[in-house]
């Protein structure tokens, strides 16, 4: 069959659309181009569209062009309302082409995506490489889809069927290595905590984690699954030589999990003499001068941690199990072992107040890592924070799946603690007091490792300015007050 997979544009109210060279950058899918290397491998026809980079319609008519039999989309709850869109486009052009969603979205409420789209055919849940490869070989046989795991789709009368779960797939080893070659690698820029430009890679050494945070949705599952070292150095050498790799990121949701398998990874690449730097994201309660070290001799550059927050009473809502001391512990060993951090805080805790999100902003400046994000929390669907929202639990969302992102505009839940726009404000107040710091500044500027970074710190810049007269304009607007009658 000829099959094309699909990432639909991203939304004209997005960050990432106004600018995808600016701080979020852009990335290829890594679950895609799992999918895609499967179905190659199974012998079928695969193209592969960024919406990054071409609007649906441009998308839709390439697919046509193509000729494609099934049609397979990537789905989050803010790409959703620009997926149907393509959906539309395409099925104007094609009307018998099978579409099919998966990824988080897709994974988290394949019911809602089915009744919202009536042109949608399918669903994969979970993991979609053999479900994926199983459903296409069943169409294109000619058999029901009622007998493979993890897929909810549409019967001929309309009706939606639910398959059994698909078990998680427990040797990642088997599966090929992601089809990186289909996507348009020289188009997608980094974000603005990578050292280098293009082309930097992303890929997986392990899958699943084992934390229960509330925001959280654990599509890979709560028992982490691990790759064999030599196949992830494998990888890295691959990107390395085939493609000029710089950087590679990893995604694993906890990289360190496995200090033995960290180890592994690390001594692999020291056996190999490969040069190549890198970027992971660890727990707090995960890491030690020992690891820290061998990561560092290995070419690991910068460690992500999940801060969220500067209280510890807010640490036990979201489930973190880590302890406020252990994180400022943990931020300051990798420093000592000569690893940058990138640190992630949110706003809009349930339970959080005004007067803590301060805190959080405090506590930000005394780990002083080398980037920083803020976000208000969202509770994406099948998260155990949505599913308290439902029942009427935590404080108020939207119900529109296009407001559930971390980067725009208003926050899509508020707390019954705080108000939206106490939120925002705590928001640019964190970037304002963390970057407008004399002794910060001065770090920054002489520590940019590339062209491309000063570029970052440009476009920051801006970015910081924007907030700063939004900064400007609230406190006027209210220190003016309602205007007279």
């Amino acid at each position: 069959m000829r099959v094309a997979l699909v990432v639909p544009q991203w939304g004209k109210d997005y960050i990432r659309a106004r600018d995808t060279r600016g701080i979020a950058g852009c990335w290829p899918t890594p679950g895609l181009q799992y999918v895609a290397a499967s179905l190659r491998d199974a012998g079928h026809t695969v193209m592969f569209l960024e919406g990054y980079f071409y609007s649906n319609e441009e998308m839709a008519r390439r697919t046509a062009e193509f000729r494609a039999d099934a049609v397979g989309i990537y789905v989050i709850s803010i790409l959703w309302d620009s997926a149907r869109i393509y959906i539309r486009a395409l099925k104007s052009l094609r009307p018998d082409t099978f579409v099919f969603a998966g990824g988080h979205g897709a994974t988290g409420m394949p019911e809602r995506l089915l009744s919202e789209c009536p042109s949608l055919d399918a669903c994969v849940v979970g993991e979609g490489e053999y479900a994926t490869v199983e459903m296409l070989a069943a169409l294109e046989g000619g058999k029901p889809l009622h007998g493979i795991s993890g897929l909810v789709f549409r019967e001929g009368g309309g009706r939606v069927v639910r398959n059994p779960p698909r078990p998680m797939i427990e040797d990642l080893d088997a599966l090929p290595r992601p089809a990186v070659e289909l996507t348009e690698m020289d188009r997608y820029s980094p974000s603005f905590e990578q050292v280098h430009d293009i082309p930097v890679v992303q890929m997986l050494a392990s899958r699943g984690c084992t934390g229960g945070c509330l925001y959280c949705y654990k599509m890979y599952g709560r028992r982490i699954r691990l790759r064999d070292p030599r196949r992830v150095v494998d990888e890295m050498e691959y990107y390395v030589r085939r493609f000029g790799a710089r950087e590679i990121k990893f995604w694993d949701e906890h990289f360190t999990y496995s200090h033995d398998h960290t180890y592994a990874i690390c001594d692999e690449i020291a056996k190999r003499g490969l040069k190549v730097r890198w970027w992971c994201s660890c727990r707090a309660d995960a890491v030690d001068p020992k690891v820290l070290r061998a990561m560092a001799g290995a070419g690991c550059w910068c460690i992500n941690f999940g801060v969220e927050s500067g209280v510890q009473k807010n640490l036990d809502t979201l489930l973190k199990h880590e302890k406020v001391e252990r994180i400022e512990l943990a931020v300051r060993m990798a420093h000592a072992a000569g690893i940058k951090t990138h640190a992630t805080y949110i706003f809009g805790i349930p339970g959080e107040t005004y007067e803590e999100g301060l805190e959080t902003i405090r506590l930000a400046r005394r780990l002083n890592s080398f980037t920083v994000e803020f976000f208000p929390i969202t509770p994406f669907p099948g998260t155990p924070l949505q599913k308290g929202v439902e029942k009427g639990l935590f404080g108020t969302m939207s119900e529109r799946l296009s407001d559930q992102g971390m980067l725009l505009e208003r926050p899509c839940f508020v707390p019954f603690s705080m108000t939206a726009e106490q939120i925002m404000k705590l928001r640019r107040m964190a970037y304002v007091k963390y970057f407008i710091r004399p002794s910060f500044l001065l770090y920054r500027f002489t520590n940019i490792m590339s062209p491309f970074q000063l570029r970052a710190i440009i476009h920051g810049a801006t970015s910081l300015l924007q907030m700063l007269g939004e900064q400007m304009a609230s406190e006027w607007k209210r220190a003016k007050g309602p205007r007279s009658a």
